[in-house]
């Protein structure tokens, strides 16, 4: 069996939960944390780019459930669905779309299954 670095694993999964910590807070709560940047950019890439290749080596390491990379997995469609949708790329549509509202609802859910 493979051995793994616990100290790593443990980083990795620190900051996946914290990506998605950020998905899942409110509108609000997004701009305020991430003002300075382009607020939606900065959601997506972070969770596409940084949470989903952290979400498939925790799963290698068994320290999330399929049914939790489902959620990854899900989120990360709703995510690509969108790009297709320029009027979905800003605040006010953050703060009003169901799109990003349904992100953070399946953010929320994955969350609850991540904090003990």
């Amino acid at each position: 069996m493979k051995e793994y670095d616990i100290d790593k694993i443990m980083q990795e999964y620190d900051a996946f939960v914290e990506i998605v910590r950020q998905i899942s807070v409110s509108a609000e709560e997004q701009i305020q944390k991430l003002k300075g940047t382009v607020v939606t950019d900065e959601i997506a890439t972070d969770f596409s780019e940084i949470g989903v290749p952290y979400a498939r080596n925790l799963l290698v390491y068994g320290w999330i459930t399929q049914e939790q990379f489902s959620l990854v997995q899900d989120i990360e469609e709703k995510l690509n669905q969108m790009t297709q949708k320029k009027e979905l790329w800003n605040n006010d549509a953050l703060l009003s779309s169901i799109e990003w509202e349904n992100c953070r609802k399946k953010g929320k859910d994955l969350l609850g299954t991540l904090e003990i």
